[in-house]
């Protein structure tokens, strides 16, 4: 399959609530969810980015990321691949 790449959709800026927050140690990666009272996406910020963020995100955290928006094919499933928090 081949996904052609949307540049719309590169550095978007989206504000949310942080649920479901996974500190992955052994990768140093971040997953979580970000939802507002009518949707929710799943993201993940890579180690590269968490090593630049400024905080420990928390659940239940209100914040605003930088993100580019694609999907990952494995699952079929749209997500926010996190650079900024």
């Amino acid at each position: 399959m081949f996904i052609k790449p949307d540049y719309n959709l590169k550095n978007i800026y989206v504000s949310g609530e942080i649920s479901n927050f996974t500190n992955h140690y052994r990768t140093g990666h971040f997953y979580f969810t970000l939802k507002d009272e009518k949707a929710r996406i799943s993201a993940i910020m890579f180690a590269s980015n968490v090593r630049n963020a400024k905080f420990l995100p928390r659940e239940g955290m209100k914040v605003i990321v930088t993100a580019n928006v694609s999907m990952y094919e494995v699952s079929g499933t749209v997500q926010l691949y996190v650079s900024q928090i």
